[in-house]
């Protein structure tokens, strides 16, 4: 998959691409299906599928002031994005310029950048200064370049809209099945490995402490996940994961991962972690050994996971 960071100055020579726009944070079960139909009707024709997405949120300029809450990191994205087989991700710089493209700039470039033949969008798209333009201009305006639009519907989960907002929202109010449910796929984290303070390796729970990014991590808790160590195709491990402020020891903000079965040393790693299931709330407890006692029960819990997944039961990430 090629990454392209500016669209106005590449030099990479497209020919008939089919585009998907939009901001696609989280990569969710809505963003899939506009993004699998967009790869469909490419490769159909032959021609080239292209993700046309942004790396910071139009509201990081619009809002300064306010911190935005993002569900995964760009790395993340452009994991999740290859996996659905697009072939070209343009990732561009939002800044104060780009934003006052009119609706007609922005088509043009998309029309003389890209030799596009149809575009994708979203049921609540906007484009152009102000966000003035809606999917009946581009509508409009992308017929007189010959270029067909293709609108997806509103998508929903359970009764209710799938969107990043609402993702976001979940994530703040630990709701994490249902942000399972939305997003289509385990709650991926990518970060390096970096040195802690070697609590719980006296504790006999060596752990991998992830460096924290400007991004939502799951809610506070203890879950089990799949990880890969190093390289998003080496072998899947098993780990147990702690997100949260630790109450009991050092109460301060982590992501930490007891991989089972393992005794590597990883320090300055990347690790590539799908968390996929929920066991239990953080809890404060009165002493040491009963903490232990406690984590013994997760790791326990998660190794015959391992076990029955090693026994007969296929895993495959979505």
């Amino acid at each position: 998959m090629i990454v392209i960071n500016d669209i106005l100055s590449t030099n990479l020579n497209f020919k008939d691409t089919y585009v998907a726009i939009g901001n696609f944070d989280g990569v969710h079960y809505g963003h899939k299906k506009l993004i699998k139909e967009t790869v469909h009707a490419a490769h159909e024709k032959n021609c080239q599928a292209v993700v046309f997405s942004f790396e910071n949120h139009p509201l990081e300029l619009l809002q300064p002031d306010k911190k935005f809450n993002y569900i995964n990191t760009t790395e993340e994205k452009l994991y999740l994005l290859e996996s659905l087989g697009v072939d070209i991700v343009i990732t561009q710089k939002l800044d104060k310029n780009f934003l006052d493209y009119t609706p007609l700039e922005f088509v043009r470039i998309l029309k003389n950048k890209l030799k596009v033949k149809e575009i994708f969008v979203g049921f609540n798209f906007s484009f152009g200064k102000g966000g003035v333009g809606k999917t009946e201009d581009l509508e409009y305006l992308a017929e007189l370049h010959n270029i067909k639009v293709t609108e997806m519907p509103p998508i929903t989960v359970n009764n209710e809209l799938v969107s990043s907002s609402i993702i976001r929202k979940k994530i703040l109010e630990s709701e994490f099945n249902q942000v399972i449910a939305f997003l289509d796929h385990p709650m991926l984290v990518i970060g390096e490995v970096i040195h802690g303070k070697k609590i719980a390796r006296k504790l006999g729970f060596p752990t991998a402490n992830i460096k924290m990014d400007n991004r939502l991590y799951p809610p506070s808790g203890i879950y089990g996940a799949y990880l890969q160590v190093g390289d998003k195709n080496s072998k899947i491990e098993y780990g147990v994961v702690n997100v949260g402020f630790n109450p009991t020891l050092k109460q301060e903000m982590s992501l930490e991962v007891h991989i089972l079965d393992f005794d590597k040393e990883i320090y300055g790693e990347k690790l590539y972690i799908q968390i996929v299931e929920f066991i239990r709330k953080e809890k404060k407890f009165d002493s040491i050994d009963e903490l232990k006692e406690n984590i013994q029960d997760n790791v326990n819990s998660w190794k015959k996971h391992k076990r029955e997944m090693e026994n007969g039961s296929s895993f495959k990430i979505k």
